[in-house]
């Protein structure tokens, strides 16, 4: 897919191992963990020998809390295997909705690896948050200021904890129905703003709803993306095709093949 080409910014979003809806699924299904990690150091070995000398590495994992937090803590003791990426921050997003509220603390997070390989720029940029706590104060030219009087803008940086960004649910108009993991666009826009430049090649091993595409779409950048289910490769075909000609972003609950008639509920 890459032929020669290298790229500086590599966003991952792959299965988590989690059965889907309580249910294992031909395409979605899982497995033993010594499988899974074969897999993922499969994946990882290859996005490293296409990645540039200096470049950014994202993925997107989760955590199964009935099977011994799998397998989060094991991908992570995996990736102490590859030197050439260096560990840079544990970014955990909140989602607004979730799981586990009669019995247990509500399950509302998604965790993000990211790591660097080499010595690749990073853009700083800031959320749409009003900077409102004040404190800190210190001398400047012997007289006190607080941190707002300091700061380059009135919002605040995103730190390692999302808790702005809104969950993808069905209402909302970037919505690809039967794309349950489907990540926000404004994360990924953070991540491709912060890590890579306009015209700048991002790639993306795991399409799913093809969110990184049409990010890269948004803000001027090349992407190239694949998924190995070829539901989910339509489905990011058509969702550029559909944003190309409507300007929207997703179907919120229609789905995106109209063509296929329900005959079943």
């Amino acid at each position: 897919m890459m032929g020669s080409e290298k790229t500086p910014l590599a966003i991952n979003d792959p299965p988590y191992n989690l059965k889907v809806g309580n249910a294992n699924t031909k395409s979605l299904s899982k497995i033993d963990l010594k499988s899974y990690l074969e897999f993922s150091r499969q994946w990882v070995s290859n996005a490293i020998a296409i990645m540039a000398p200096d470049a950014h590495f994202y993925v997107w994992i989760g955590a199964d809390y009935k099977d011994q937090f799998q397998p989060l803590p094991d991908f992570m003791i995996l990736m102490r295997d590859f030197p050439q990426l260096r560990p840079r921050n544990l970014i955990t997003m909140r989602n607004q909705r979730g799981y586990g509220t009669q019995k247990n603390w509500m399950w509302v997070r998604q965790e993000l690896l990211y790591y660097t390989k080499g010595d690749p720029g990073f853009s700083v940029v800031y959320t749409d948050i009003p900077k409102v706590v004040k404190g800190y104060y210190k001398k400047v030219n012997g007289e006190l200021t607080e941190n707002i009087e300091r700061s380059r803008s009135d919002t605040i940086r995103p730190g390692n904890v999302w808790f702005d960004i809104q969950q993808v649910f069905y209402r909302m108009e970037e919505n690809v129905s039967g794309c349950c993991a489907q990540k926000p666009m404004k994360a990924i826009e953070r991540i491709i703003s912060t890590s890579s430049r306009e015209g700048e090649l991002v790639v993306d091993f795991f399409s799913h709803s093809g969110t990184t595409l049409i990010a890269g779409e948004r803000l001027g950048r090349r992407v190239y993306t694949f998924d190995i289910d070829p539901i989910f490769a339509e489905i990011t075909i058509r969702r550029l095709e559909n944003y190309r000609i409507t300007g929207k972003t997703g179907w919120q609950w229609y789905s995106p093949f109209p063509e296929i008639a329900e005959t079943t509920d």
